[in-house]
C-alpha cells in the first residue's frame, strides 16, 4: 500500500505536507533486504494492486530494488495508509485498504512464483484481509513446505483487521509451517495472553529441530531460541522519531545476518540447521541494528540503514 506519513504534528489534515511512501509489511521486508544485498539475492514482492495512481506509484518505487510481480488489475483499488505524529509521542496509523485488490489474491497467480523459491516471507496480515486471502495464505504455505523452502512468518498482528480470539485460531495453525517465527512480546499477550516472559514465548513457539523462534522486546532488544541456545541481544540507545516499520526491517536484517557462507540460496531447504550460536548471535544482533536504527527517521523504507551503518556498529 501507499502510506502517507505526516511532515507535521497533529491529526491527519488533507492540507498538510506529507511524504508519499510504499509500505506494506512483505515489501518493506523485500526492499529493505535488497537494501543490505543489492547483488547476490533474487528477490520477488507478490501481490495485486489496483490500476490506480497508488498502484502505480508502487509499481515504480518497488521496481528499482526488487522484482515486482503485482499486476495492476482495472476497476481495483490500491490501499493506502496514513501516519501521523503527536507531540506526546504517539504515532497514529489508520488505513483504507478495505475491499482493495490485494484482498483478491489469486492462489494460481502466486504458485507460478513461488515454484522455486528457497525462503517464502509470509506475515499475519494477509489471512486477516479476507476469507479468500486465508486460504490463499495456506495454499502458500502448503506449496513452500512440500518444496522444502525456507518459511519466514512474521506475526505483524493488526488489531484493526482482527480480534486476538480470531487471530489465534489461525496463527496457531500457521506456525507449525515456519522456519523461522518472529513476534513482539507485546503481540503475543495481546493475542495469547498467557503472561509469559520472552523466553518463555520463544520456547512456546518453537517448532523442533531446523527451526527458530524470535521474540522482540521493544528497546529491551530481542531473543532467539533454536532448542539448544537461548540468545538475547539488547536493543540500541536511540532516540526514536518514527517506529513504524522498525519490525520489517529487523526481519530484513535477521535474513541477511542467517545468510552465511554455509547457508546461501544455492545450497537450498532447512539450513537453519547448520548455523552455530556465534552465527545466530550475529544475525539477532544485525535484526536489532537495523530495527533499532530504522526508528531514528521517518519512512517505512526509507529510514532502513545501509550495510556500511550497520557494520560501524558491529
Amino acid at each position: 500500500m501507499v502510506q502517507y506519513n505526516a511532515l507535521y504534528e497533529g491529526q491527519y489534515d488533507p492540507q498538510g505536507e506529507h511524504l508519499s511512501d510504499v509500505a506494506g509489511a512483505e515489501s518493506n521486508v523485500a526492499v529493505n533486504l535488497a537494501r543490505l544485498e543489492p547483488d547476490s539475492l533474487d528477490i520477488h514482492w507478490l501481490s495485486q494492486l489496483g490500476e490506480d495512481e497508488p498502484g502505480r506509484l508502487i509499481q515504480q518505487e518497488l521496481k528499482k530494488t526488487i522484482n515486482v510481480n503485482a499486476p495492476l488489475i482495472p476497476g481495483e483499488k490500491t490501499g493506502v495508509s496514513y501516519l501521523n505524529h503527536y507531540s506526546d509521542g504517539r504515532h497514529i496509523k489508520t488505513y483504507d485498504r478495505a475491499g482493495s485488490a490485494a484482498s483478491k489474491l489469486d492462489y494460481k497467480f502466486l504458485e507460478s512464483h513461488i515454484s522455486d523459491a528457497d525462503i517464502v516471507h509470509v506475515t499475519g496480515i494477509t489471512p486477516a484481509l479476507s476469507n479468500s486471502c486465508r486460504e490463499v495464505t495456506f495454499d502458500v504455505l502448503e506449496k513452500s513446505k512440500s518444496q522444502k523452502a525456507t518459511i519466514c512468518l512474521d506475526v505483524n498482528y493488526r488489531e484493526q483487521l482482527w480480534e486476538p480470539d480470531v487471530a489465534r485460531v489461525t496463527l496457531d495453525k500457521m506456525i507449525p509451517y515456519s522456519s523461522i517465527f518472529k513476534i513482539g512480546l507485546d503481540e503475543a499477550e495481546a493475542i495469547w495472553n498467557e503472561t509469559l516472559t520472552g523466553e518463555e514465548y520463544a520456547k512456546k513457539f518453537y517448532q523442533g529441530k531446523g527451526t527458530i523462534s524470535v521474540v522482540t522486546l521493544g528497546s529491551d532488544g530481542a531473543i532467539l531460541f533454536n532448542g539448544h541456545s537461548m540468545i538475547k541481544q539488547s536493543g540500541l540507545n536511540v532516540e526514536v522519531v518514527d517506529p513504524v516499520g522498525a519490525g520489517d526491517a529487523f526481519v530484513a536484517g535477521l535474513l541477511r545476518g542467517l545468510l552465511t557462507s554455509k547457508c546461501q540460496p544455492e545450497t537450498k531447504k532447512n539450513s537453519i540447521d547448520h548455523l552455530n550460536v556465534e552465527r545466530l548471535n550475529y544475525a539477532l544482533r544485525m535484526a536489532n541494528i537495523c530495527g533499532s536504527m530504522t526508528c531514528t527517521r521517518k519512512g517505512d523504507t526509507a529510514a532502513m540503514p545501509t550495510m556500511a551503518e550497520i557494520k560501524e556498529y558491529l
